[in-house]
């Protein structure tokens, strides 16, 4: 009798078990055609049913390859726009770069560090432009060293006038990107995201001001030579945000049976949806696509 309790509890024991396994979700998708105009709605049918559910619609930023990535080597682009006033003085304004400072931006490692000029690689105004100019797009991309961030800075230097005030400079437009692809061009940083520090060097009372834009005052005349900086945080340019899936279901939502969506762009989009089972603290999913053109 006791061999027939035991094979009982034995028998409940792996049955309890089986239950709490997690099962590989049965799960399909598809849609009626490959081919949409747009401003159509496309429906994705579903099969089968999981706990959760979850979409990756293909557009940027929700691109299912790109879910665990978090760096992009791209080609690093830079667009600014500056305003120059009583321009009496050539060259004072320039741009360098180093991945050779820390993150405190202290002066005398500011001194220090292995500075790359390159303010040639933009139009530099040489008169009172009066109002905001393109000063040009430049590629940095060479400016990128493996496992370093880029710093960069603008250095003013103007010679003390016994007549005139000195020059003085407002950037206007400061963006920073990184352009993965042809269709994709991630923001590293802007004017106002770029955490400029200023450092004084001489005549300080004329410095950088970097709140509420970032700009210089006109050292005034017989007020003596100037050297002032504005210096960014540490910029990683490679390093981009994950890309995210929508939920479409929960484990307490019922399994829908096909989900709208409408695409504002158009193109090609690889559409993943990942469904997923879960219990006890395991989890088992599947992975479906299709692919689908916006015309």
């Amino acid at each position: 009798m006791k061999k027939v309790y035991l094979s009982i509890f034995i028998g409940l024991l792996f049955s309890s078990c089986d239950k709490n396994e997690v099962q590989e979700p049965t799960f399909d998708v598809s849609v009626d055609k490959s081919s949409y105009n747009l401003g159509d709605t496309v429906k994705f049918k579903f099969t089968g049913s999981v706990d959760y559910l979850t979409m990756y619609s293909g557009e940027p930023g929700f691109k299912y390859e790109n879910k665990d990535r978090t760096t992009a080597p791209g080609q690093v682009l830079l667009n600014i726009k500056a305003n120059l006033r009583n321009g009496t003085q050539q060259n004072t304004l320039s741009l360098l770069a180093t991945n050779e400072l820390g993150t405190a931006r202290e002066l005398d490692d500011v001194m220090s560090a292995p500075w790359t000029d390159i303010t040639d690689r933009f139009t530099m105004p040489t008169a009172t432009t009066g109002v905001s100019v393109d000063i040009g797009t430049a590629d940095l991309t060479d400016l990128k060293k493996a496992g370093k961030p880029l710093y960069l800075a603008f250095r003013y230097r103007g010679v003390n006038s016994t007549t005139t005030v000195q020059p003085n400079w407002t950037i206007t437009i400061f963006n920073l990107v990184n352009k993965v692809d042809d269709k994709t061009s991630l923001t590293v940083g802007a004017l106002s995201a770029m955490g400029w520090k200023a450092i004084g060097v001489k005549n300080v009372t004329y410095g950088w001001t970097t709140s509420g834009g970032l700009f210089t005052s006109a050292p005034a005349k017989n007020s003596g030579d100037t050297e002032n900086w504005a210096v960014s945080k540490a910029l990683y340019v490679d390093a981009v945000n994950k890309d995210y899936g929508v939920s479409i279901k929960d484990m307490i939502t019922a399994m829908p049976n096909q989900f709208e969506y409408i695409y504002p762009t158009k193109g090609t989009y690889k559409v993943t949806f990942v469904g997923k089972n879960s219990r006890n603290n395991q989890s088992a999913d599947v992975v479906r696509e299709v692919e689908i053109t916006i015309k």
